[in-house]
């Protein structure tokens, strides 16, 4: 009986094993199934691009190089004064002409269109011209033009100053050297009297060169005397008799701290000290130009006929105005003996 049981038991015991051994496993015949079209597909895409690398990129240049690349310039705006006023660009068309043959020559004759280094050789070729302010944007829009964007620097003046080749007894003409509101050169110089703009003269100190006499359009014009007129003479563009300042004198700011303001007439105004930094004693900006608006509307000249007036002296001191003086003044100067201005 034992004997029977135990082959009882190893008959039943077997049935269940050579059944389960017999029995096909399609959950793992998947799991390699899919491994294996996973690896295929990648396989197949890789060597589907190193075949078709090259067919794409002819392909990608001929679409974006279909035409020569387009390069426009965003050129600095003058405000509109009305709604329907079409905008306008303060830059010269000499000076657009000269930008755009730089970015052009940055450019290259066959730039490569999809590289970025043809952009930025014109991003740099931008900021070494000395207009903006940092380094210009430029990216490309649609399919071949080229975008320029970035700030201007704007024009506030000339100084005038002697030739860098000048030497002392000689009479060469002096030239009119383009800055900036901070004082940093443009890359423009003017015959002496020939820019039509605001003149500072008299500054005690030459324009920043380059290691290959090339001006240095990153660095202000050195000393104090040249950024205390461009102070006076941002002030003075804002009065309503503008028009008759011709521009600011800074040839006794070193010794005596004094400013002058020149005027269309060929008449000085002795101005005083800085506005930022007024000398001891002397009246406040407010008080000075209102003298000079008093003296406009006596005589309708800020100079009130006089070769030379004093504004700074103390406020408690009475404007003494000779009014014989006044009464041959000629009519003041027409518009057209206004400084040109950007």
């Amino acid at each position: 009986m034992d004997e029977n049981a135990v082959n009882l038991e190893n008959s039943s015991g077997g049935a269940p094993a050579a059944l389960s051994a017999g029995r096909f496993d399609w959950r793992a015949f998947f799991a390699h199934l899919t491994t294996f079209l996973s690896v295929a597909i990648v396989v197949a895409l890789g060597l589907g691009f190193l075949l078709l690398r090259g067919t794409i990129e002819q392909r990608a240049e001929t679409v974006v190089a279909r035409e020569p690349a387009r390069l426009r310039i965003e050129w600095p705006e003058i405000k509109a004064r009305s709604a329907g006023e079409k905008t306008q660009t303060w830059l010269a068309p000499q000076f657009q002409e000269e930008l755009m043959t730089a970015a052009t020559r940055a450019l290259g004759a066959h730039p490569d269109p999809l590289s970025r280094e043809p952009l930025d050789a014109i991003s740099a070729a931008m900021e070494a011209s000395g207009w903006f302010d940092g380094r210009p944007s430029v990216f490309r829009r649609d399919e071949s033009e080229i975008i320029v964007r970035g700030t201007w620097r704007i024009p506030a003046a000339v100084i005038r100053s002697e030739p860098a080749e000048a030497k002392p007894g000689d009479t060469a003409p002096r030239n009119d050297y383009l800055v900036s509101w901070d004082g940093r050169p443009l890359p423009v110089i003017y015959p002496e009297g020939k820019s039509g703009l605001y003149v500072i003269k008299g500054c005690s100190q030459k324009p920043a060169r380059t290691a290959s006499g090339t001006l240095d359009y990153s660095k202000a014009w050195g000393g104090d005397d040249c950024a205390a007129g461009l102070e006076l003479l941002r002030l003075l563009v804002n009065q309503d008799w503008r028009a008759q300042v011709a521009g600011v004198d800074v040839g006794t700011f070193g010794d005596s701290r004094l400013l002058v303001i020149d005027t269309v007439h060929g008449t000085k105004l002795v101005w005083g000290g800085r506005p930022s930094k007024p000398l001891s004693g002397e009246c406040a900006t407010a008080a000075k130009l209102g003298k000079i608006a008093e003296l406009n509307t006596l005589s309708k000249r800020i100079d009130a006929g006089h070769n030379e007036l004093e504004l700074w002296w103390p406020i408690n001191k009475p404007l003494e105005i000779d009014r014989s003086a006044t009464a041959e003044i000629e009519k003041p100067a027409t518009a057209s003996a206004e400084p040109a201005r950007r």
